[in-house]
């Protein structure tokens, strides 16, 4: 018999193209950020929009071949026809195995944002799925809204502070990378100013890969300890570091598990980047 040879699938792609218009949409989740201050309540869908007329002619104007453009394009419309009829019992689910269990949400949360969707941080920020307390003769629901009425709530340390952690393990990793340093970097400083992930998580999935991975183990890390050593703390509307220090009290000491995983996460990526030589 032949011995069967061993075949080696190698898939190259290159979305650097990619890192001024995510640069652009870094700037405008500022923008968006400032509208949700002032009550937009669809603010966030109109940016997910805006990323979608953004992403999408740039990617097919740099496909030149038609059977991959017409690849391309019968995805999109596959998701579109799930996101439609499938994305709505998806959330509910997920969110159901994610209710108590702040560890499982931050890292289920950062892959939905990476496309821009919060319907389901939304669920847990606004709804009985991230907890209800009678607080003052009423009954709050919703994560973010209990930690408004009532600052030093379990919820908050259960699904909000690992968001402020998982800032400055975006940070370690923006440090370590080499190459496009300035446009990560940039994107990451955009990232702090806003609170929004998505810019960050959908460059490092399409630029640089095996970073977005790193960055996922490195949530499970920041909503691990947040949620073990139950740290308070939250937002009202977004991560942004201005809220760090509007909201919480105890900002000193988030700032000092926050630059300490920041150190790690730089040590990690870098690590990890020379043992495996991407």
């Amino acid at each position: 018999m032949k011995s069967i040879k061993k075949i080696k699938l190698k898939f190259k792609y290159d979305f650097s193209y990619l890192l001024k218009p995510l640069m652009l949409l870094s700037f405008l989740s500022v923008i968006t950020y400032g509208a949700k201050l002032l009550g937009a309540a669809q603010a966030d869908k109109v940016f997910f929009v805006i990323i979608l007329l953004v992403i999408t002619p740039i990617v097919l104007n740099h496909i030149h071949n038609s059977n991959y453009k017409l690849s391309f394009m019968l995805v999109l419309f596959i998701l579109i026809i799930l996101y439609l009829y499938v994305y709505d019992d998806l959330l509910v689910f997920l969110v159901k195995k994610c209710r108590n269990n702040g560890i499982t949400f931050g890292v289920v949360n950062s892959i939905f944002n990476t496309f821009g969707l919060t319907d389901f941080e939304n669920l847990v920020y606004y709804t009985s799925y991230g907890g209800a307390k009678l607080i003052h003769g009423e009954i709050v629901t919703g994560a973010v809204d209990i930690f408004k009425a009532k600052l030093n709530s379990s919820e908050a340390s259960m699904y909000l502070v690992g968001r402020y952690f998982s800032l400055f393990s975006a940070l370690g990793i923006a440090f370590s990378v080499k190459k496009h340093k300035k446009a990560i970097l940039f994107i990451t400083v955009f990232t702090f100013l806003s609170g929004n992930f998505t810019v960050f998580l959908m460059t490092l999935l399409l630029v640089f890969t095996p970073y977005y991975f790193i960055f996922l183990l490195f949530v499970f890390i920041s909503y691990f300890i947040s949620n073990v050593v139950m740290i308070k703390g939250g937002f009202a509307v977004n991560s942004s570091i201005f809220e760090l220090f509007v909201y919480c009290d105890n900002y000193v000491y988030i700032l000092a598990v926050g630059i300490f995983l920041c150190a790690v996460s730089y040590y990690i990526s870098r690590l990890a980047k020379e043992k495996l030589k991407w």
